[in-house]
């Protein structure tokens, strides 16, 4: 945790980001496995980067997988698998998943335009959910601006789950989204350079945003 919020860095596709990330103070890192990212890393690539996150940190960023291949991302080595998803295109089942891998090794994300309604049913399949914003035509990493008022609402209303805010998260608006009280920060296009290309200048100005609210 960095202050009281923790924090995950998404999006790695170098070990030396991960190596900056952990030195960073990250909780968890994210290594996208979706072959639809610009940040996909494929399979024979991902155990090198897995040696460089210690174990409990791992997780495994996917869009629609099947029961096989979430168990597949566990059996891997990854801690987290993190499953993006339209609800209401029903090409995907969060049910069977936390039935497969357990409820402990599953975040969600669903994709909701602003102002829609969480999906009730979800909160007890899952130990975290992400919060992104919404883009017609991809799955998070979009660098937009989620919808602040409804994440604020659901962290209010289930106090007890994991609520991480993503959302082009920086070093320019970290601070305005505290205001959220988010429990988790995503951080993914907000501290790059280029698609998978972390900066750690930009993360150490988000560390000092973190701790200077925590002193606030």
């Amino acid at each position: 945790m960095i202050g009281k919020i923790i924090v995950k860095v998404c999006g790695i596709t170098r070990q030396a980001d991960a190596v900056v990330a952990l030195e960073f103070g990250a909780d968890y890192l994210g290594i996208n496995c979706w072959d639809g990212s610009p940040r996909f890393v494929p399979a024979d690539r991902r155990a090198a980067l897995l040696r460089e996150i210690t174990p409990g940190k791992r997780v495994a960023v996917t869009v629609n997988p099947t029961d096989a291949e979430a168990s597949a991302f566990i059996a891997e080595g990854f801690d987290i698998v993190q499953v993006h998803f339209d609800p209401a295109k029903k090409e995907c089942d969060p049910a069977g998943l936390s039935t497969c891998i357990g409820k402990a090794h599953l975040w969600l994300a669903p994709k909701l335009t602003d102002g829609a309604e969480w999906p009730k049913t979800l909160i007890p399949l899952a130990a975290g959910f992400i919060h992104d914003a919404h883009a017609p035509n991809s799955f998070g990493g979009t660098g937009k601006q989620a919808d602040w008022a409804r994440f604020q609402k659901l962290t209010q209303t289930y106090p007890d789950a994991l609520w991480i805010l993503a959302g082009g998260l920086g070093p320019t608006n970290v601070e305005a989204a505290l205001k959220a009280q988010p429990k988790g920060l995503d951080l993914n296009s907000g501290v790059e350079l280029a698609p998978g290309l972390k900066s750690a200048e930009l993360l150490f100005e988000v560390k000092q945003a973190l701790l200077k609210n925590d002193q606030s």
